[in-house]
């Protein structure tokens, strides 16, 4: 058998572990952070509430606050992480 035909799969397993490694290890766009949080507090307030109740902001200790404000007046907040993690969750609030 040839030894380049062993070697092939292994050399297949590195370049597919390679690019797994590289897409894990970036941290999520603002983007893809508000969008989680904007679903999870349309998940948590229930009706009326909606993903464009949601807008984000600069935190001084973390990376972003997301803040939801729902049609009845409560006010949802989430403090956000580097890696795009909740540190802290305060709602609702009126």
């Amino acid at each position: 058998m040839n030894r380049r035909a062993l070697f092939l799969p292994l050399a297949a397993l590195v370049v597919l572990t390679g690019y797994l490694g590289l897409r894990l290890g970036q941290p999520p766009s603002e983007t893809e952070i508000i969008a989680r949080y904007a679903a999870r507090y349309v998940a948590e307030a229930g009706p009326g509430a909606q993903v464009t109740d949601c807008a984000a902001a600069p935190h001084p200790q973390a990376r972003m606050v997301v803040v939801c404000h729902h049609s009845d007046g409560a006010s949802y907040r989430y403090v956000v992480g580097a890696r795009g993690g909740l540190i802290r969750s305060g709602g609702p609030s009126a």
